[in-house]
């Protein structure tokens, strides 16, 4: 699957770069840190849900993962929701 796929339709050009990359800020530099801080909380969230699984089998509660995955999410974008 080609980049030119993964867009929408209605995308303005001006959100692409020449290689067909998003681009949110002026530097380059920016979008590829935004990218590595995304990946990063995603990998922290797969840790989350790998304890929250041990955490269940050990007590034989559930717990609710949505609840869960609400404040992570809360608790990572606070800085740019500037809470």
């Amino acid at each position: 699957m080609s980049d030119e796929q993964l867009r929408p339709e209605d995308a303005p050009p001006s959100l692409y770069d020449d290689h067909g990359n998003p681009r949110f800020f002026a530097d380059p530099a920016m979008d590829r840190f935004v990218a590595v801080v995304m990946n990063l909380a995603q990998e922290v969230w797969v840790q989350e849900e790998r304890l929250l699984a041990l955490e269940e089998a050990k007590s034989g509660e559930t717990v609710d993962r949505d609840a869960k995955a609400k404040e992570f999410i809360d608790r990572v974008f606070a800085p740019i929701r500037g809470a």
